[in-house]
């Protein structure tokens, strides 16, 4: 079952979020703060931005998203995934039901756009599948400069 996200599942929700950051690559540039995940966990839930899969004893996969009007356009409104996250023994459609959760949640908001990530390294080739097989294209690549 997916559902919106609640209070009880945010200590197994901060241990998905360093496997997360492990399985992404990003600890190779910075420290996993458990501090500031579980704040931004909070206030995604607070909004209903938060959603997770449960299995047998609880949840197994997460997913936020992110909803802003265009800066270009205020009538527009613009969503993307902030994170998502499937443990893996339970990566096998799985995943798929929840990326098609998030994309129902920011049309709730009245998203007419989607966005996904798919960060290079070992998870890019099986992340840009998922995409594709959901209808998703490519829209643009970005770079990125440590400062």
């Amino acid at each position: 079952m997916i559902r919106a996200a609640v209070t009880e599942d945010m200590p197994r929700l901060l241990e998905m979020g360093r496997a997360f950051f492990r399985e992404s690559g990003h600890e190779r540039e910075f420290e996993f703060d458990p501090d500031s995940f579980a704040e931004t966990l909070s206030l995604l839930a607070q909004h209903g931005l938060l959603r997770v899969a449960d299995g047998p004893s609880g949840p197994v996969a997460m997913g936020a998203i992110d909803v802003a009007r265009a800066y270009w356009n205020r009538k527009v409104v613009l969503s993307r995934e902030a994170f998502w996250y499937v443990d893996p023994g339970h990566r096998k459609g799985l995943g798929r039901r929840l990326l098609t959760d998030m994309e129902a949640a920011a049309g709730s908001y009245g998203a007419v756009i989607f966005d996904v990530v798919a960060e290079p390294g070992p998870r890019s080739a099986p992340l840009e599948e998922i995409y594709r097989r959901a209808g998703f294209n490519p829209a643009e690549r970005t770079f990125r400069k440590r400062l």
